[in-house]
């Protein structure tokens, strides 16, 4: 062990200085910002092409020097060694596709949601997904730990055909040693980030310094470690392909001054467009989910619904599941098991039926509420609703069309909205009622928004990011989030500038917003780190 780690601070050293590296180095943190700085934008552009094309050539000619530097193939071999890799071009470009593939959930060094949210996939495509999430995350789950296997076990193997003067390939336990240690300097960046989150936000209780100025040093010295780290842990990734080859006793020592210098300056411009990025601490509509505040009735029902409009919310948001007979009830999850101790869904029983049952949930009872009650209910304190409407297999044909007919215009009426994960429900409810506000809801955040075209989106909160915000603006739809909970994280969606957020704590919402911006800049910094990872 001591012996690996040796080699593996030579190779830092080696990775770092060489000759052609330490440009190379400085090369692609200028594109990878570059491509961070241009992506701010929603859609493509030619000079985003171009920096895009740029970085994964710099990439490939990068990695492959790297490679060989650390391989200790002589200068004399190397043109033989680039034919190789010419040659292997298809080997090389899947190597290139396995890291993608296997960084993109890991923020892909800071692009990753500006990748996804350019994805054009057909709409086809997005609603499967949302409407099968599970089985499909178990499969791309599968297909992701495949992936990680094959490069894992093979990746010593692929390596030994583009550099075939290595003496002795990395070995397996090599590779995990390898991977450990990227993971070590991952978490200890993430350590270092944490703590400088926690300084900003006692800088914010303190109200007599320069809370920008803080925020902006720290944003600094996080993207630094994060350069840092991120070059080291290919470095060692690289090293755990090579295996342990003979050191040469003459190791470079060029100074870094350069490339610190440049990747200051570079730092200085993501660090301002950060700060500067706009919205941010936006007026936010408080949206109360299920109708309920910290528990305070049975969710969904008729007396959620009285006691919350007390507190004047923006919307109510609630759900409705259709009946045997073909009518509505306001009801979340399918199964009556938790809230009612019955094993029965909507489907198998008459509205009537259903309204005779009594909810339990934190102490609280109450009746089912049938849909047209719980509507007139609204009507009568002129309380705006955000209507879910749930789809399952048994649904009858033409529901979504006779809800148009018979409670469109009411709602249009009412300016109340309407949104489902169904986007089929989406279209239909546009195409019915024109005058209607109707959005989607995505269960995560993983394509373009103009796929799934819509009058609002309604956003996952955990995969939601500042590239998503601004992609649903660019098409003039609102975006709300779904469902932060914790003042940390309603405090991160409102630094983000969403337009509304979904939450069980409508009191607590309130209080995070009616805050002073100032105080709260450890959000934009949390927000800053979340995006790398």
């Amino acid at each position: 062990m001591r012996e690996e780690w040796r080699q593996l601070r030579q190779s830092w050293r080696r990775g770092l200085t060489s000759p052609g590296l330490l440009r190379g180095w400085g090369l692609l943190i200028l594109e990878f910002n570059g491509l961070r700085l241009l992506a701010t934008r929603p859609g493509w552009s030619v000079a985003l092409v171009m920096v895009l094309v740029a970085t994964l050539v710099t990439s490939a000619v990068q990695l492959t020097q790297l490679a060989l530097t650390l391989a200790n193939v002589p200068v004399s071999d190397r043109r033989v060694s680039y034919r190789l890799v010419t040659q292997h071009w298809m080997t090389w470009c899947g190597v290139l596709v396995a890291v993608v593939i296997l960084t993109v959930p890991w923020g892909l060094w800071g692009l990753s949601s500006r990748l996804l949210v350019r994805l054009p996939v057909p709409t086809g495509w997005v609603n499967f997904v949302g409407l099968n999430r599970r089985p499909v995350l178990v499969v791309a789950a599968v297909i992701y730990f495949l992936i990680a296997g094959v490069v894992l076990l093979r990746g010593p193997h692929y390596f030994r055909r583009l550099t075939p003067q290595l003496t002795q390939p990395g070995s397996v336990w090599q590779m995990l040693t390898g991977l450990v240690m990227g993971g070590g300097l991952t978490l200890l960046w993430l350590t270092a980030s944490e703590l400088l989150v926690g300084a900003n936000v006692w800088v914010g209780h303190l109200g007599k310094m320069n809370h920008l100025a803080v925020a902006s040093g720290s944003l600094w010295l996080i993207l630094m470690g994060f350069t840092l780290v991120a070059i080291l842990t290919v470095i060692t990734i690289i090293w755990s392909w090579t295996g342990q080859q003979p050191q040469r006793a003459r190791y470079y020592r060029r100074p870094l001054w350069r490339l610190v210098v440049m990747t200051s300056i570079v730092g200085l411009a993501v660090v301002g467009q950060t700060v500067t990025q706009t919205p941010q601490f936006t007026t936010t509509a408080l949206i109360s989910h299920r109708g309920v505040d910290h528990h305070q009735a049975v969710q969904n029902s008729i007396t959620a619904l009285r006691l919350i409009h007390r507190q004047r919310p923006t919307y109510v948001e609630m759900d409705l599941h259709e009946t045997k007979d073909h009518q509505w009830v306001v009801l979340h999850d399918e199964n009556l098991q938790v809230l009612a101790k019955k094993r029965v869904t909507p489907h198998q029983l008459t509205l009537h039926q259903l309204q005779r049952l009594t909810l339990r949930e934190d102490g609280h009872q109450a009746k089912l509420a049938g849909w047209p009650a719980y509507l007139r209910t609204a009507e009568r304190l002129h309380q705006r609703l955000l209507v879910e409407i749930k789809t399952t297999p048994q649904d009858s044909r033409g529901m979504t069309r006779r809800f148009a007919q018979q409670y469109g215009q009411r709602l249009v009426h009412d300016h109340s909205s309407v949104h489902s994960l169904d986007y089929r429900v989406v279209r239909q409810l546009r195409e019915a009622v024109p005058g209607l506000s109707v959005g989607y809801i995505t269960p995560f955040n993983w394509v373009a928004p103009n796929a799934v075209p819509a009058d609002f989106y309604s956003f996952q909160r955990i995969s939601m990011s500042q590239q998503f915000l601004a992609a649903a603006h660019s098409t003039g739809a609102p975006a709300y989030v779904w469902t932060p909970d914790s003042h940390a994280a309603m405090t991160r969606v409102w630094a983000l500038g969403a337009d509304g957020q979904i939450t069980n704590e409508l009191t607590r919402l309130r209080a995070v917003t009616q805050q002073n911006p100032a105080a709260n800049w450890w959000a934009v910094i949390q927000n800053f780190i979340l995006s790398y990872i």
